[in-house]
């Protein structure tokens, strides 16, 4: 039988013992899903120490939303942890890093048996959500591998399943173009693709058009994207320490309207990121954009390009795979509305004039 766990906020005497469990989770990263000490949530790019110690700072900047960091204590000492990021998008949260200890091992010769789900990472998760609605949330979203009993942890939560995601992953071509030509410069290859230029501040609106156009209604209320979600933002010091600094947007426009849409972020360890959105009315652009994300990143010493595909996105999928992509991961994408807190007006007290 499980222990009860009592759940608290992460202080700066929990660090020493959250160590070990951060290390252990990272060792069990990459591993069959499900597999004894991995993570249950743990997003990309996302470093738990560093966030746990942002969590704990005693004096935080005036109007910077910092992770918000809870842990699992049982017998005095940490058992779990689950930490909840900021996104761009406001009053929104991600779950980006929940790991809970393995239950220990039976010394009676009876097997060891697993609550699926965790009963430790059901109130961490609980307590989250609690976190989230203290800092005026209306929704905490949570990305997750769709193996390993997952998603009955969070439905048991309150989560419902948004989207599924799936990601597609090839190396990444030694010469642009079939020919085997030299590195062409981005401009050149952009001409080859009718309408192809790069983004504007000015494409706000229309990108969030198409978004609404080629969207399911479902994700759109999840995910809350407004015009000001596309815009482009500069380059941070945070993202230049690391490694995101080579990110390009690209807009595909005919008779004034967005048609199709391209983000390539280039990394100088892993492989590339590369996002396509393109109206249903102009799927060619699919086979069109591969081409030209190929083209761009050919030569580069990244060890590979990384699409990720939404499953309604199904004529993307089949490009991909011709373009002798294949199938790497598959992740839920899974949100929960919150009830956050209402400013009740209150009334100044009036004098009455009796006659």
């Amino acid at each position: 039988m499980q222990r009860h766990a009592v759940v608290t906020p992460a202080s700066w005497w929990h660090v020493p013992g959250l160590s070990r469990l951060i290390r252990d989770t990272r060792r069990s990263r990459g591993g069959p899903p499900g597999g004894p000490g991995e993570a249950i949530v743990w997003s990309a790019r996302w470093s738990p120490s560093l966030a746990l110690f942002q969590s704990v700072w005693t004096a935080p900047m005036p109007g910077v939303r910092v992770p918000v960091s809870i842990v699992a204590v049982q017998d005095k000492r940490p058992v779990g942890l689950g930490q909840l990021a900021p996104r761009r998008e406001p009053h929104q949260w991600e779950v980006a890093y929940l790991a809970v200890e393995p239950p220990a091992p039976v010394t009676d010769g009876s097997p060891t048996l697993r609550l699926v789900p965790d009963r430790n990472a059901a109130r961490l998760l609980g307590a989250l959500c609690d976190a989230a609605v203290a800092h005026r949330a209306d929704r905490v979203l949570a990305r997750m591998s769709d193996e390993g009993g997952r998603y009955e942890l969070f439905r048991q939560i309150g989560f419902s399943l948004a989207v599924r995601e799936l990601s597609y992953f090839r190396t990444v071509p030694e010469t642009a173009g079939p020919t085997g030509s030299k590195p062409v410069p981005l401009r050149s290859l952009a001409r080859r693709v009718p309408g192809l230029r790069p983004q504007h501040r000015s494409d706000a609106f229309g990108l969030q058009q198409l978004y609404q156009d080629n969207t399911p209604k479902v994700l759109q209320l999840v995910e809350g994207k407004r015009s000001h979600s596309w815009e482009i933002q500069p380059v941070s010091l945070g993202n230049q320490l690391t490694r995101r600094t080579g990110v390009t947007r690209w807009v595909v426009e005919r008779d004034a309207r967005k048609v199709a849409w391209l983000q390539i972020q280039r990394v100088s360890r892993g492989p590339h990121q590369v996002r396509i959105l393109v109206d249903d009315r102009a799927g060619e652009l699919n086979q069109s954009l591969v081409d030209f994300a190929l083209d761009a990143l050919a030569g580069t010493t990244a060890n590979g390009v990384l699409v990720r595909v939404r499953e309604h996105q199904s004529r993307l999928t089949t490009v991909l795979e011709s373009a002798q992509f294949f199938l790497v991961d598959a992740h839920l994408l899974m949100a929960k509305m919150l009830a956050t807190p209402v400013m009740q007006p209150n009334f100044a007290p009036a004098l009455e004039k009796v006659v």
